[in-house]
Parts: C-alpha cells; sequence; structure tokens
C-alpha cells in the first residue's frame, strides 16, 4: 500500500491503522485526527487504500473541530449518568466549542460546575472512542426509545455509525479523538433554550454551551480573552456611548440613537466619496419586488427560507422584501441597448436589504435582519476583468487605511457543481490570481469554496486579540458568469453581436452597520476624531467662565466641529471623568488662566493636557485630523 505524505512516498502493510502510520512517518506527537485521500478518519482507523495521508493536531481548525465534537459526546455522557431520564438531541462542535441540546432535562447556569466535574471523571476513566458500523434497522432498534435519534435515521439513506466511550454510545459520524483522556480541560460556558431544529414548532431543548483545550494553560488564556472580549463587545459599547438599541418587536433590526447615527452616516458618506472617487454610479432600487424576479434571479429556489415574503392586505400577489441589489442592477443593465463602449459599467446601491437570519443567530450589528450595504455590480468584459479587481483592492486599501486594518485574502476556486465552462473558469482564476499577485497581497486559496457562478475573494481583518481564527469577515469580490445570463443582459461588442457581460460583485465594507460594529470592537469605542459622534467637550471650572466658554462653542460650532459643553455648576474631576466614560477624543477645559490668557486647555484622551493652546490653531490641527481621517489622534 503506497501511502503519500508531504509529498513524499512510503509503502505501508494494507490495513495498518493511522496511528502507526503517523508513528513511522514521524509525525507530530499531538495529532488527534487523520484524513486519507480528503476523508477524515480515526487514528485507530485501518487504512487499506493507496492515497495521501495527512495529520490534524488542535492548532489546526479541522483538528479543533474533531476535538470539540468529541467533548461534546463527553459531556453527553456526563448529563447520562447525572440525569438518566435526559434525552438527547444533536451536539456539534461550533465555530468556538460545542454545544449538546438536551430534551427532558431541567438545569441552569448553577448545575454546570456539577456537569464539569462529572465530565472530568468521565476524563480520568480514559474512556476509548470506539467506532462501530450499523445498519439502519439497527439503529433503529438500539435508538428505539429517542425520538430525536429515530428522526435523524430517518433522514438518513444507507448505514450508519455510533461511537461509543465505556457505557455510553451515539449516532455519529465521527471522527473522533483516540480517547476522553486527550481533554486536558474543560469549562461549561451557560445554559440556553433552543428549538430542535430550529423550528419554533417543535421541542423546546436545553442546550448547553462548553468550551475545551488540551491543557489547563489553554482554557486559562482563553478565559482571559472571553474577559477581554467583554470589554470591547461592541453591543456592551453601543450601550454604555447610547449608540443604537434592538426592540424584540422588530428582532434583528437596529434602533440608531443620534450619536449612533452621526457614526453611521460618516461612514456611509466615506464610503460614497471613494466609489466617486473610483468612478462608481450611485443607483436607487426598490426594496421589495414580486416573486416573479426571485425566481429569475434563482433567490427563490435557493435562498427563500431566508426571505420575507410579503403579501398585501387586499391581494394574493406575492413579493419578497430583497436579501440582495444585484437582481436589480441587471434590470437596469437590460433596461435599455447597451454597447461594449457602456462597460465597464459601475453600479453602487446602497439599499436596504432584509434577511430572515434565525434568532439565535443574531448578534448586535454584526449580524442583523435590516442591513445596509455599499454594494456595488461591475459589469465588464473578459479583457476588462483584471483592470477593475485592481480598481477595487485600491478602494479596499483606501476604506482599511484609516482604522489600520490589514486584509487577510482567501481565493475561493471552482466548487465541484458549477456553471460556464472551464476555459473561463482557468481566465477568472488566473486573472483573480495575478492581480493578488500585483497588489503584493499575501493570500490563500480555498480549492472549491467558489460559488457555484463564479470564483471569489473574501476578505478578513484581525479583532483586537490578533488572532486569525477569530478574524472578522468583511470584504468580498465575486465573479458571477450567471447573473447577466438568467436576466438576458446583453451588450453589443466590438464584432456587432450581443454578448453576456461577466458580473463582479463587489462589498468592501460589508454592511454599514456590521463595519461600524467590527470598529467599536476593534477601537474599544475610542473612534477617531473625525467617526466620533461628539469631537470635542467644552468643560468649565467656575460659572464666570461660561461667558468666554460660550464663545469658544460657538467657535467650534461655526467650523462644523461636533461639539458638546458642560458649563452647569459641578466639580471639575466629575465632568471630566464623564467625558472620558463617554470617549470624547478632545477634553478643553476653560477657567480663570485661560480666560485671562484668551487661551484653553486641551486633554485628549490618552489623559494628556496642554496648556495655553490658542484656540484657532486647536481647530485649524483638528480640522487637519478631520479631514485626513487619521487613524488616532496625535496631539
Amino acid at each position: 500500500m503506497k501511502i503519500i505524505y508531504n509529498g513524499k512516498e512510503k509503502e505501508f502493510k494494507n490495513g495498518e491503522k493511522a496511528i502507526e502510520i503517523a508513528r513511522e512517518l514521524n509525525a507530530p506527537k499531538d495529532i488527534i485526527v487523520a484524513e486519507i485521500n480528503g476523508r477524515l478518519i480515526d487514528l485507530s482507523a485501518e487504512i487499506k487504500e493507496d492515497g495521501e495521508i495527512k495529520f490534524f493536531t488542535f492548532k489546526d481548525k479541522t483538528g479543533k473541530k474533531v476535538f470539540w465534537h468529541s467533548s461534546a459526546h463527553i459531556l453527553a455522557t456526563a448529563v447520562k449518568r447525572l440525569y438518566p431520564d435526559a434525552v438527547l438531541g444533536i451536539g456539534p462542535a461550533i465555530d468556538e466549542g460545542f454545544y449538546y441540546d438536551i430534551y427532558n432535562l431541567k438545569v441552569g447556569d448553577n448545575d454546570l460546575e456539577k456537569i464539569e466535574k462529572e465530565m472530568e471523571n468521565v476524563v480520568k476513566e480514559k474512556l476509548k472512542f470506539e467506532r462501530k458500523d450499523i445498519s439502519k434497522e439497527e439503529a433503529v432498534e438500539l435508538l428505539k426509545n429517542n425520538k430525536f435519534k429515530l428522526e435523524i435515521i430517518e433522514g438518513v439513506n444507507g448505514n450508519l455509525s455510533i461511537y461509543r466511550n465505556g457505557e455510553f454510545y451515539d449516532l455519529c459520524r465521527g471522527p473522533h479523538i483516540p480517547s476522553t483522556e486527550y481533554l486536558g480541560a474543560v469549562k461549561l460556558l451557560k445554559v440556553s433554550g433552543a428549538y430542535w431544529k430550529g423550528d419554533n414548532k417543535r421541542e423546546v431543548m436545553t442546550r448547553i454551551y462548553g468550551i475545551s483545550f488540551p491543557s489547563k494553560k489553554d482554557l486559562e488564556e482563553y478565559l482571559k480573552l472571553i474577559e477581554e472580549r467583554k470589554e470591547h463587545d461592541h453591543k456592551k459599547i453601543g450601550k454604555e456611548l447610547e449608540l443604537f438599541e434592538f426592540s424584540d418587536l422588530s428582532p434583528g433590526s437596529p434602533f440608531f440613537t443620534t450619536k449612533g447615527t452621526i457614526i453611521y452616516n460618516e461612514l456611509l458618506k466615506f464610503a460614497k466619496e471613494l466609489d466617486k472617487k473610483y468612478d462608481y454610479t450611485e443607483i436607487i432600487t426598490p426594496i421589495i419586488a414580486k416573486i416573479d424576479l426571485w425566481k429569475i434571479s434563482g433567490h427563490f429556489d435557493k435562498y427563500k427560507e431566508n426571505m420575507f415574503r410579503v403579501t398585501p392586505f387586499e391581494s394574493d400577489e406575492e413579493y419578497g422584501l430583497k436579501p440582495m441589489n444585484c437582481p436589480f442592477s441587471a434590470l437596469l443593465f437590460k433596461s435599455k441597448t447597451r454597447s461594449y463602449r457602456d462597460l465597464p459599467m459601475r453600479l453602487s446601491d446602497y439599499g436596504f436589504l432584509h434577511r430572515y437570519e434565525l434568532e439565535g443567530t443574531l448578534d448586535g450589528l454584526l449580524r442583523t435582519r435590516l442591513m445596509e450595504q455599499n454594494d456595488s455590480h461591475v459589469y465588464v468584459t473578459e479583457e476588462q476583468i483584471e483592470s477593475e479587481i485592481i480598481r477595487m483592492f485600491n478602494i479596499l486599501d483606501d476604506t482599511y487605511k484609516p482604522f489600520n486594518f490589514k486584509p487577510i485574502m482567501v481565493l475561493a476556486t471552482r466548487p465541484e457543481k458549477r456553471i460556464g465552462e472551464e476555459a473561463l473558469w482557468d481566465k477568472a482564476e488566473g486573472i483573480l490570481k495575478g492581480a493578488l499577485d500585483k497588489k503584493g497581497y499575501k493570500y490563500e486559496i480555498k480549492e472549491g469554496d467558489g460559488a457555484f457562478y463564479g470564483p471569489k475573494i473574501d476578505i478578513y481583518v484581525l479583532d483586537f486579540s490578533g488572532r486569525v481564527e477569530d478574524a472578522y469577515a468583511v470584504s468580498t469580490i465575486q465573479l458571477d458568469f450567471n447573473l447577466a445570463v438568467r436576466f438576458d443582459a446583453k451588450y453589443i461588442g466590438k464584432d456587432n453581436k450581443e454578448h453576456f457581460p461577466i458580473v463582479i460583485h463587489r462589498s468592501i465594507m460589508g454592511t454599514i452597520g456590521r463595519f461600524m460594529g467590527i470598529i467599536l470592537e476593534n477601537l474599544k469605542g475610542e473612534l477617531p476624531v473625525w467617526l466620533a459622534p461628539v469631537q470635542v467637550k467644552v468643560l468649565t471650572i467656575t460659572e464666570r467662565n461660561n461667558e468666554y466658554a460660550e464663545g469658544i462653542i460657538k467657535k467650534l460650532k461655526d467650523n462644523n466641529i461636533r461639539e458638546e459643553s458642560d458649563i452647569e455648576n459641578g466639580t471639575l474631576d466629575y465632568k471630566i471623568r464623564k467625558a472620558q466614560l463617554e470617549k470624547i477624543p478632545f477634553i478643553i477645559v476653560i477657567g480663570d488662566k485661560e480666560e485671562e490668557k484668551k487661551t484653553i486647555a486641551v486633554r485628549n484622551r490618552k489623559g494628556k493636557t496642554r496648556y495655553n493652546v490658542d484656540i484657532d490653531e486647536f481647530i485649524k490641527n483638528l480640522l487637519n485630523d478631520i479631514n485626513n481621517k487619521l487613524e488616532y489622534e496625535e496631539k
């Protein structure tokens, strides 16, 4: 049997276990799962085919997923020991940790410590994860008392498998870590309710969330990170700074306050300025359309579960709120005869979108049902793709620069199911790679992860922690060979024949609200002065300084500087502390000395105070900071 590892081939006897092959190949000692020819397998699995083998540790995304899924099994083992009448649902790994949905289990956060201790007992027992393939009939007999597992079995064609550790067994595809002893540390995080399969007409399950690691040190570092995340959480910051609210009467739809609206509009203005700089033209399209449109675009078939259906009170006609802008740009493109001379046609659409995200997935501004994208669709010939992609990269750089965001590029190539000729895919992928190389970007290639209608580039930015695995998905650039064809949107080429343009979908900020949430988290609410809803706060030491202060306030207003003032009675320390909590970039303090010298004292967010500052000079420097969108105030 020939096995390839890291590009080198070696002979093994047929039926050798993955763990034995790993030892002979000097694979890392902390591996937890293997992959043969793209198929994940247990380390205890016997390999009976030639092929390429890979091994994964907890440091790998694949390794984490397996580790956390196994942890869910250990959680279920502990729960069944403590609560024998509990009925298990599903227990998947998630982006960070795991959960298990369990029926007939009445526990709260106060019970988590007890369950944790029982999980630790399971770990100490060093129970092996043992796989057994079984028939559908055997699975039904084995799990006949669990209606949830029976429902899963019903939806599966062919044989199934179970995994056993000790007395516990569960229906599962696997793979798993070799034994429970691999779990070095675990922390159960919270208990919540969840509908079975996310259906609000089904049973309410008890969902227990947890996180686990190979060592206690890893867990301690994670818990420290969690505390830091709480301080950076945009929902907490938004509440404290009075920027936005949410209501149960309109789930997932943010209500921006006056201050929040200032930030939102500044970002919107910034995006539109860049569109103008790079020769995009703005269009405005409806937020609602007949179902017929969504059938043409393909959204009705592929996306309707995420759409809002609308029916007038006095009509049976069906409409859908738009979840995406692209079909409307196609309608505008085909509204008149187009020539190759009209291309590239760069259309920006800032229309509001509605997507029906499940309530359990909503996350402040980061995941909403109502959103506004800085969305664009560029209609191009094949020859124009590269220059337009480069143009988009330039917009991206200009957008990220004020926030010191460094893009993490991921190129997603052709999936197994796709449309379009292979030659066009070859050319398109080559162009995207070439554009990335020309700009000097480092990038990862995700084979097979593109859309069915074309390859794409997804762009991420790091969060405050600097951990790549926690990076935010922000921007996307997607080639589309399909949209114009669906809408029969053509142009007349140089050959005087009709051709379908290629469409490039482009969203740089993603949604304006999400981008705002990312900025709030990364900067912990300390916005650059150009973006701050209040740029300067004027404080007086005593009421006798009020008249001079009012003159200063007028000068700030006359220069369109967003200001607030606190010139009422109160101690200066209290006023400064209040302004600091509001994270206002600059505090102007006025007392007798300032009034006598006709100057001001200026304190920045870092607590540094400058005295004897000329107000006109201060305004000049401040306007420079604002107009140049400096990342941080330097003074």
